[in-house]
């Protein structure tokens, strides 16, 4: 569930930093918390998202500070967060990854991660020297997450997504509505060079872009519009990547022109949106993951939406001019 708390800037606190105003204005919001809610992407300044802890601020400006209270704001460990297991098989597990948790170590963390989330909450079942990772979900991904229980089980799962044969669907809740129900978005995707660790979509012919920018990757989701909501400008669109480039879909649907809802990289710009201060964090959630084995076994899991996912349709759909396609 989402939580706000919001306060108008007294004439005392003119002039000061963002994060000082706000620990100020609320009871039991220490800087470090505003800090957290900030790289969230759930504070706000005048209806404007703030992404700088040192922007200062007037007397009269509002701060709105937006916060899941699934995940907590205090220092505890990102492997708290709960963990739902869909499958526990011989040679593989199935997880629904909740949002916030990343799926491998990065330059900050060494130990909060699924794996790691997965041995402190089932130290019985699992160790963390034998998962191992056959995909990822970005941090912020929610969804159908697969993990192998030995070298040989990672190898041979890999080799399934390696060949196209792993099918997977997600569902994302996106800024604006398209032009077109369904079709077929092939654009290569290639670094943005001015911003660090995001993506850009290469408009244009895939072949010939490819040939000019070689480190453009080609990339290639099927997307169709579940529900449209009219008054809230807003779109549930469901999203079939062939390809698993990072950032694919969210990079595919912002070049489309519908990026998601809470998006701080690819929808920093969606000012003044109905929903623009509700999502806190990107709306995508990985719905199902299916494939068939070499020996014909086949296998198919499906993850509930979360309850921030589940709550912004909920609020979409309350506006009263849905319309299911």
């Amino acid at each position: 569930m989402v939580s706000q708390i919001k306060a108008q800037v007294p004439s005392s606190l003119n002039g000061v930093r963002f994060d000082v105003a706000a620990a100020a204005l609320f009871e039991g919001f220490s800087r470090k918390k505003i800090k957290t809610v900030i790289d969230r992407g759930g504070a706000y300044l005048n209806k404007k998202r703030i992404t700088l802890a040192k922007k200062e601020v007037k007397s009269g400006d509002v701060i709105e500070l937006f916060w899941d209270e699934a995940r907590p704001l205090s220092a505890r460990s990102l492997n708290a967060i709960p963990v739902q297991i869909l499958a526990n098989e011989e040679d593989f597990v199935v997880i629904n990854k909740p949002a916030g948790l990343p799926s491998q170590a990065t330059l900050t963390t060494s130990e909060d991660t699924v794996i790691h989330a997965l041995h402190n909450q089932y130290p019985d079942l699992f160790a963390v020297d034998k998962l191992f990772l056959v995909h990822r979900l970005d941090k912020d991904t929610s969804g159908v997450m697969l993990l192998a229980k030995s070298k040989v089980a990672q190898a041979r799962l890999e080799k399934l997504f390696v060949e196209r044969k792993m099918k997977k669907v997600y569902q994302a809740l996106c800024f604006g509505i398209p032009k077109s129900i369904e079709g077929l978005l092939n654009w290569p995707i290639r670094k943005d060079a001015s911003r660090p660790n995001t993506y850009m979509a290469v408009l244009g012919s895939s072949a010939r872009t490819t040939r000019k920018l070689p480190e453009a990757k080609s990339a290639v989701t099927h997307f169709r519009v579940l529900k449209t909501f009219q008054k809230s400008r807003a779109s549930q669109i469901e999203c079939h990547p062939e390809t698993g480039r990072t950032h694919q879909i969210r990079v595919h649907l912002q070049a489309l022109g519908v990026p998601l809802l809470g998006d701080k990289t690819y929808a920093a710009n969606v000012i003044g949106h109905p929903l623009a201060q509700v999502a806190t964090r990107h709306m995508l959630h990985a719905v199902r993951l299916s494939w068939t084995e070499d020996n014909g076994q086949t296998f198919a899991f499906d993850a509930p939406f979360p309850d921030d996912f589940g709550a912004c349709l909920y609020l979409l759909e309350q506006e009263g001019s849905s319309h299911e396609l």
